[in-house]
């Protein structure tokens, strides 16, 4: 495909897909599965479809320690990540405020990104933030007078998914490793499986249910696994590797306003004037933050090594993106395209 086409069609698959995972998380709440129970199902069948593609390819031996980390790294992306997210929702949180708190996520890793991999943020980077945390508490109270119905803190729980997903996102960056895609994906959906696991047991009184077979389940595990997990993952690896890190952050902040879109049209969420303009506020002070980042990309600790599937750290640009070349096969699926 020609790349004027291929670069937009990741774009757009990645900002849709990324989305659709706030709204799985609305259709699993709605199921007779336990909510839990339900992520728990879908990350291991997710995993063992990942497993059986990266089977068929021969894989080599993998590091003890390599696999370790990227479990560690997807206990926080995946299984912290999405925990977080899932709890708010089933408290009454809405869809749409969901994906706009998480949406801060590049901005505490530019925060972060300092002391840990030596990126610098200007003054008007922190400006930008304060900025987009103004827009995001506007549209948070406009959907607590709304009447969502959701207990004060349970706003927080979204902001804890945004720490956890930042820490994961740093430890990706300093534990860079030389595993394939498919092998990556596998361990970090495993290490969501054995969280999610674990939390349906204690939510279950020490039972794990089994998927319902009625069509809300059947629909909701097909729609994370097809769109959230692969799509929304897979879609992010190739935006990491052909618009490089920054550009990849920066269509996240997308993702409010298309699940916004999704919440409207299948679950009638509908924000007021006051969500909309918090979320205009919001957005435009995240455009000045990632403006102002210092794109000097971060200190790689082995440069042989390309990272597998991870978030972002905000403040690298495609070329940094690329500049640590793909190990030989099988360390890689395909050659990374260059800009």
């Amino acid at each position: 495909m020609p790349p004027i086409l291929l670069t937009p069609l990741i774009a757009m698959g990645f900002v849709v897909c990324w989305s659709s995972g706030f709204v799985g998380g609305r259709l699993a709440i709605e199921a007779d599965t336990p909510v839990l129970a339900l992520f728990a199902w879908r990350f291991l069948l997710a995993g063992l479809l990942v497993g059986l593609y990266w089977r068929l390819r021969r894989p080599g031996r993998l590091a003890c320690r390599d696999v370790l980390r990227e479990m560690a790294i997807g206990g926080l992306t995946m299984g912290g990540y999405l925990l977080g997210v899932i709890l708010a929702i089933q408290l009454g949180v809405s869809a749409g405020v969901t994906a706009l708190i998480t949406a801060l996520q590049p901005l505490l890793a530019a925060a972060l990104a300092g002391p840990w991999l030596g990126e610098r943020l200007a003054p008007r980077g922190w400006a930008g933030m304060a900025i987009a945390t103004l827009g995001m508490l506007l549209y948070v109270a406009d959907d607590i007078e709304r009447g969502s119905g959701a207990p004060l803190w349970a706003y927080l729980l979204p902001l804890g998914s945004v720490v956890a997903v930042t820490l994961g996102s740093l430890l990706a960056v300093r534990w860079t490793t030389a595993m394939p895609i498919s092998a990556t994906l596998l361990f970090q959906l495993l290490a969501a499986t054995a969280i999610f696991t674990l939390a349906a047991l204690i939510a279950g009184g020490g039972v794990l249910a089994f998927p319902a077979a009625d069509l809300p389940s059947v629909t909701a595990i097909g729609w994370l696994i097809v769109l959230s997990s692969l799509g929304g993952y897979g879609f992010f690896v190739a935006s990491l590797r052909r618009l490089g890190v920054t550009l990849t952050s920066t269509l996240v902040y997308l993702t409010p306003a298309v699940t916004l879109l999704w919440a409207a049209a299948m679950f009638g969420e509908r924000p007021g004037g006051q969500g909309i303009i918090g979320m205009g506020i919001a957005i435009a002070g995240v455009g000045l933050t990632i403006r102002s980042v210092d794109t000097s990309g971060p200190r790689r600790h082995d440069r042989g090594a390309r990272p597998g599937p991870r978030t972002w750290s905000a403040g690298e640009t495609p070329v940094a993106a690329h500049r640590a070349p793909c190990p030989e096969p099988p360390h890689c699926d395909s050659p990374a395209p260059r800009p």
